[in-house]
């Protein structure tokens, strides 16, 4: 099987919105509604796991639109980080979905509602050759390291810089096997999936992502995705 694992634990703080951002309404539709939409239009997507926040568990359920996938749509909750909520949906889709190691899971951010075909395609592809992968862009700033009191001390060479998006993509079996054994403090350094394989000395596969896969974090982001679903719109 190949599952879209829908991370949906945050609160939204840097959005300044009521509810979390994965809930606000982009042109009437809630963007963890998009986001799912996405994933389930893929023919090679069979399910969607949604990890969310415990606090928001039971509105996510009443959420309008959200089951109308032919029964595809699952929710479970979320753990107090990211990787924790992956493992709890890792461990929904084995005991729910009958899932085993060899079945292939993208890893997703709620709030990323522009994912598309090609990048879904391509990192399913991706499974044949390497462990994990990553959708990824290439910097375009400049960069610069500095400290905490804000003294820069280099700037790197931004032709080897990369944004990394979602999905991030990996076999369920290797996401175990990394993941079981560190201790907490191992599990707590890893912010995302990449970073944990990447701390047990794999090596990570970047796809190509494309600039509309834009996470919403700030209000000024919500101006940016309207732009992208208007010029959907026009183009159909």
């Amino acid at each position: 099987m190949i599952i879209a694992a829908i991370v949906a634990g945050g609160s939204g703080s840097r959005m300044g919105t009521e509810l979390p951002k994965q809930f606000m309404e982009l042109e009437g539709v809630p963007v963890i509604v998009r986001t799912v939409r996405a994933f389930l239009s893929h023919s090679s997507v069979d399910a969607a796991i949604i990890g969310i926040n415990p606090s928001y568990y039971d509105y996510a359920r009443t959420l309008p639109g959200l089951y109308d996938q032919d029964g595809r749509v699952h929710i479970t909750m979320g753990g107090p980080d990211r990787n924790s909520t992956i493992e709890n949906i890792i461990g929904y889709a084995i005991s729910h979905l009958g899932c085993t190691d060899q079945d292939v899971v993208l890893s997703h951010d709620a709030v990323r509602p522009f994912v598309s075909p090609r990048m879904i395609s391509d990192s399913i592809s991706a499974m044949e050759t390497c462990e994990i992968c990553t959708t990824a862009i290439p910097e375009t700033d400049t960069v610069a390291v500095a400290d905490k009191a804000l003294n820069v001390s280099s700037f790197p060479d931004r032709s080897t810089l990369y944004r990394v998006q979602t999905p991030q993509t990996f076999r369920i079996g290797s996401f175990l096997k990394v993941w079981t054994p560190l201790t907490p403090a191992e599990k707590a350094r890893a912010t995302d999936v990449c970073s944990l394989y990447r701390q047990c000395g794999y090596n990570i596969r970047l796809i190509q992502g494309e600039l509309t896969n834009i996470k919403l974090t700030y209000p000024e982001d919500v101006s940016f995705a309207q732009a992208i679903i208007h010029k959907a719109e026009l183009c159909q």
